[in-house]
């Protein structure tokens, strides 16, 4: 097990609604992106476990998300995107702990192949919270060796970052009025990204 990166996944209102500011304000949504390199000879099986801090008050569903459901997940190892809830090499699976704050989600790397993972705010029909706008989650994000590997270490490169694209009005009449505008910044891992995973 190792230490990837923290991760902050949301789709909020850029500024707090003060009047004066809401001409300035754009919504954000805001993604995990991690590449991952297998730089072995082997298929390499890997496991990725996100641990959150859930709003206080599961109640109050006006404050995402919830659940793991409100997330949504893609894995893309052969150029095809493979959506949560399609494929299990795709899905989050929740952890049996007592805070039900972790989730992992299991898929191969072939040698030395190349995978893309995504994580953001499920954003698809029937869902709410884009039109809600208020999904906020932080945590940090794991990598596991699986015991399906060809051997029992591996070394990977990893690179994470967050993806964020900024909009006005998605109605709007013409791309001035959609405002769209996006932003994309590297997040900082240990081992410049190297790294060295075993079966204990």
């Amino acid at each position: 097990m190792a230490l990837v990166s923290t991760f902050e996944v949301l789709l909020k209102s850029q500024l707090p609604p003060v009047p004066g500011l809401d001409k300035l304000s754009r919504k954000v949504i805001q993604g995990y992106f991690l590449t991952l390199a297998n730089v072995n000879f082997f298929p390499v099986t890997v496991s990725l476990v996100f641990t959150i801090k859930f709003p206080s008050d599961p109640t109050d569903l006006t404050e995402r998300p919830t659940s793991w459901k409100d997330f949504l997940d893609v894995v893309d190892i052969s150029g095809q995107n493979l959506f949560s809830g399609a494929f299990p090499q795709a899905t989050l699976v929740p952890e049996i702990v007592p805070q039900n704050n972790k989730a992992r989600v299991t898929f191969t790397l072939p040698e030395n192949g190349t995978g893309l993972l995504l994580l953001q705010p499920n954003v698809l029909p029937p869902s709410d919270i884009l039109t809600a706008a208020n999904f906020e989650a932080r945590g940090y994000v794991e990598v596991f060796l699986s015991s399906l590997s060809g051997s029992d270490t591996a070394t990977l490169l990893l690179t994470p970052e967050h993806r964020g694209t900024f909009f006005k009005d998605l109605d709007g009449a013409d791309l001035d009025a959609v405002g769209l505008d996006q932003i994309a910044y590297a997040l900082p891992v240990s081992n410049g990204g190297v790294f060295k995973l075993c079966n204990a």
